[in-house]
């Protein structure tokens, strides 16, 4: 997924803007939410062959109900689907769902299609419906289909039906392998299939990249009425889990006023009402309420991540940034494999500036960068840390590995030959600007 741009709002919860593929608005990036949905799908992920963590789950800033794979190992879910699915089962049930499409490769076998279109208008059809299906157009999936009369295009959208199929029954196995019932998957089902009877304009997303849904509820309550899981209840941590994160998601998408307003009877506990308050009083700019809050939690909850992740936004926020470091290496003592925690924890020691902590920040920047090297806003968290310590030319690299995912070619190239303009550079430095140089030169020209 193309990174185009980012603008931070917080530093453990970001939106990241994106390309059309994944959605208009953006990602939502926050360490809790995305942790807590692959820790309630891992079963699933283990049962499909994968290896434990090897799928990630993003949110979609996106009020639709939607959910679709992109790439080989990421599932993306809007925010919409988080606040409308009826509990955890449903979650799991779209979970198992997307599953089966990765496990049989459908991402893969879309690009085949677009790849084996006989003709420039097939071509720009499929992308159209691909993009359709990935992005949440349902507008646009339903434009592409008027005076579908291409082979090609009406074997495509054949073959997507039966990819749903294909992914149904994977899901239902996936689901059975693990003793979770598929009354959630069914009762997707039945929501997709009572919009049948509604207007397009305003049918869910997943309606219309998910078609066949009276077809497929069939299949479904066949087999839930013959499960010897379906009647089993959601285990109480995952309803825990998920509880807690759609309200965190609740408090930092809704009006503040509102959460405050009513956090005692939108929070599942008092614990939440105090966390999703802290939030609120945060997005406010009442820094001092919402640190007070967090400092009652993680007193009463000591062994929380990301109560002490959320403590260090706060104090990061108030330009308490050696407090804020301390809380992040709290957060981090407990998460030590989290991206996002280590990005905050970078950002928190930059800005306090000494050379231990400059230091510290390139170490935990690098390891950043490394868990996700396509993102564009990490190299140049990097890069800063990089330039504050006096390591100029790898900071000239970091920010050209930025600018080449950015598509700045011309500024990547530019400040390879920075590089190598230096005298004293070592190899390792020189090799990678020159293969910077080689690949982009015409650029700078």
């Amino acid at each position: 997924v193309l990174m185009r741009a980012a603008r931070v709002l917080f530093p453990a919860v970001m939106i990241v803007m994106t390309g059309t593929t994944v959605g208009s608005a953006g990602m939502i990036r926050d360490s809790e939410i995305e942790a807590g949905l692959e820790t309630l799908i891992a079963p699933m992920v283990t049962a499909a062959g994968f290896a434990p963590g090897e799928i990630a789950v993003r949110v979609v800033l996106d009020p639709d109900y939607n959910a679709f794979v992109a790439g080989k190992r990421v599932i993306y879910v809007h925010s919409g689907l988080l606040a409308k699915a009826g509990d955890v089962r449903e979650y799991l049930g779209v979970m198992a769902h997307e599953l089966g499409h990765l496990k049989e490769g459908h991402v893969q076998r879309l690009d085949d299609a677009l790849q084996q279109a006989n003709s420039t208008a097939t071509a720009a059809t499929l992308v159209a419906i691909a993009l359709a299906a990935g992005a949440g157009s349902g507008d646009a999936a339903a434009g592409v289909l008027i005076g579908g009369n291409d082979t090609a295009v009406r074997g495509f959208l054949a073959s997507r039906r039966r990819n749903e199929a294909v992914a149904d029954e994977i899901g239902i196995e996936l689901l059975e392998a693990t003793g979770t019932s598929a009354v959630g998957l069914r009762d997707l089902m039945a929501r997709m299939a009572r919009q049948r009877s509604i207007p397009e304009s305003r049918k869910a997303t997943y309606y219309s990249t998910h078609p066949g849904a009276n077809e497929r509820l069939r299949t479904l309550q066949d087999h839930v009425n013959r499960s010897p899981h379906s009647e089993t209840e959601a285990h109480p941590h995952a309803v825990e889990i998920y509880q807690r994160l759609t309200a965190k998601l609740q408090a930092w998408t809704e009006a503040p006023q509102r959460i405050l307003a009513r956090a005692d009877k939108l929070a599942p506990d008092a614990t939440m009402a105090s966390y999703m308050m802290a939030i609120s009083e945060f997005r406010r700019g009442d820094l001092t309420a919402a640190l007070v809050h967090m400092d009652a939690l993680v007193a009463q909850f000591p062994e929380d991540t990301f109560f002490h992740e959320f403590r260090g936004d706060i104090l990061f926020a108030l330009a308490r940034t050696e407090e804020a470091a301390s809380a992040y290496e709290a957060a981090l003592k407990h998460l030590p494999q989290s991206m996002l925690i280590k990005l905050s924890l970078g950002r928190a020691l930059i800005a306090g500036g000494s050379d231990a902590e400059l230091t510290r920040a390139t170490q935990v920047l690098r390891e950043a960068r490394d868990s996700e090297p396509n993102w564009a806003f990490l190299h140049r968290q990097y890069g800063i840390a990089l330039g504050r310590l006096g390591q100029i030319s790898e900071a000239d690299l970091a920010l050209a590995d930025e600018a080449i995912l950015l598509g700045d070619r011309q500024r990547a190239a530019q400040l390879a030959k920075r590089v190598l303009a230096r005298e004293e550079v070592s190899q390792v430095v020189q090799s990678r600007a020159s293969d910077i140089l080689f690949r982009y030169g015409r650029d700078a020209e």
